[in-house]
């Protein structure tokens, strides 16, 4: 059997946007803090993070005007 009550439906996209904030900024920080925990958890489970790009410096030189 669905909860029906943990669901909510909106009628647009900025509704919900609006819903989430409220939702987040009601938090306690601790809370907001083990959410992202979570999150960071369930991209990197192995605790490894990704790679990430190799910075790349090109200098041009222009000729004299």
């Amino acid at each position: 059997m669905i909860d029906r009550s943990a669901v909510q439906v909106f009628e647009s996209f900025e509704e919900a946007d609006r819903a989430d904030r409220i939702e987040r900024w009601s938090m306690k920080h601790d809370e907001r803090l083990s959410m992202l925990e979570h999150l960071r958890k369930n991209y990197y489970p192995d605790g490894k993070t990704a790679p990430r790009l190799q910075r790349v410096l090109e200098s041009v030189e222009f000729p004299p005007s």
